[in-house]
């Protein structure tokens, strides 16, 4: 339980929610509207924006998740009214979500990496 509150604090994301442009990650945007992938119809918007502001909408997500399953879990705890299977749900879910999390960090860290070693 200890582990869920240390980690319910992501503070190195919100550097990147302070980039212009609006995007979520469903997914609005079509490739031949004012939102299309190569950046060229209709925007001021970098391209490499929508991605940022989709990752860091996902980091907001996932804080959220992790506040809430540490908010139920100290609810729990002090004899509030949530009960173990809405606690346990909500847990399970923070921590999947933060596997994901974990995985496209590595994904990404090896694309990076990739792209770094490719010669000109």
């Amino acid at each position: 339980m200890t582990a869920i509150a240390g980690i319910s604090a992501i503070t190195g994301v919100n550097s990147i929610g302070s980039l212009s442009g609006t995007s979520s990650i469903a997914g609005t945007s079509s490739v031949g509207g004012s939102n299309a992938v190569d950046g060229t119809a209709g925007g001021t918007q970098a391209p490499g924006d929508s991605f940022l502001n989709s990752l860091s909408d996902a980091f907001s997500q996932l804080n959220g998740q992790l506040t809430s399953a540490d908010a139920s879990v100290a609810d729990f705890a002090s004899g509030g009214s949530a009960d173990l299977h809405t606690v346990m749900l909500q847990m399970e879910e923070a921590s999947i979500s933060l596997k994901a999390a974990t995985d496209v960090q590595s994904k990404l860290l090896e694309a990076y990496q990739d792209i770094m070693r490719t010669q000109v």
